[in-house]
């Protein structure tokens, strides 16, 4: 298996993570990967703080989108982070997320089901997203489910009475936004949430490449990817999905990109006449 040296999924506190974007850089260096991009989930505010010398940073965002009720996450590279366009749809996307978290809070304490304190929890999140993995561990932090997966399971999943549905913006609108802030646009982890299918019609929409290197992919899934990218003629990334949980097969060098992968990959760089590889 060809040395990974590049991981270009990462997360940091400032959406779902454990760990700073300080913390996340020592991790890669320490690592040894040459090449790292920051994809928090709807912020790109951890990008001022992930700055190095040590390793090329790839500013990057994972957006979060809907098809038909189902979730379509779009990776987002190259951005321009200070793209006012950009800040002010995130900055939408914010007030949104607390309101969809503090609605599946009330859901939660009006069927009996735990206690939640409002004030609490998002006293606990700071600068943190307001999304369900860090509701999860408030939980578990609370004593109320023994582990996030049981949490998930039992009281916020999909299937979940307290669910509530994600509606921020469809595929398309992600995508274009990420070529508006200057950026190249991939389909994150398609064989991991069933996103595959929309491969196509994507590609239409101006879809620049597909994760193909992901912990969640099987071998088969990483091939089936590679031929949709030699089939639409876009390009491919990968990485570990790195959230920072102990227990969680998403380790940095669990998936990224080889050197060759990583020439490919920034070649891609709309500003790449100005970009060493």
């Amino acid at each position: 298996m060809p040395e990974i040296v590049a991981d270009l999924h990462l997360h940091s506190t400032f959406s779902d993570g454990l760990n700073t974007p300080e913390e996340l850089i020592q991790l890669v260096v320490a690592k040894g990967l040459k090449a790292f991009s920051l994809t928090d989930h709807d912020s790109v505010k951890g990008l001022e703080f992930a700055k190095t010398d040590k390793a090329t940073l790839i500013p990057g965002i994972e957006l979060t989108s809907t098809l038909e009720g189902k979730e379509v996450h779009i990776l987002g590279y190259y951005i321009n982070a200070g793209y006012a366009p950009l800040l002010e749809t995130l900055n939408d996307i914010a007030v949104r997320r607390q309101k969809r978290l503090l609605d599946i809070v009330d859901k939660l304490n009006t069927a009996g089901k735990v206690r939640l304190d409002k004030d609490e929890l998002t006293e606990s999140l700071e600068q943190r997203s307001y999304n369900r993995l860090n509701l999860a561990r408030f939980m578990v932090k609370k004593g109320l489910t023994p582990n996030v997966e049981r949490a998930f399971n039992l009281y916020i999943g999909d299937n979940a009475a307290a669910y509530e549905a994600v509606n921020f913006f469809s595929p398309l609108a992600a995508i274009r936004l990420i070529h508006k802030a200057g950026g190249i646009a991939f389909l994150a982890h398609p064989y991991s949430n069933d996103t595959s299918a929309l491969i196509p019609e994507l590609v239409e929409c101006g879809l620049n490449g597909i994760e193909a290197f992901h912990p969640a992919h099987t071998s088969a899934n990483v091939e089936k990817c590679i031929d949709w990218a030699k089939r639409f003629k876009i390009g491919i990334c990968g990485g570990s999905d790195y959230h920072g949980n102990a227990n969680s097969p998403r380790k940095i060098l669990a998936a990224g990109l080889s050197g060759e992968r990583l020439v490919e990959f920034m070649a891609l760089n709309p500003l790449r006449d100005f970009v060493a590889a």
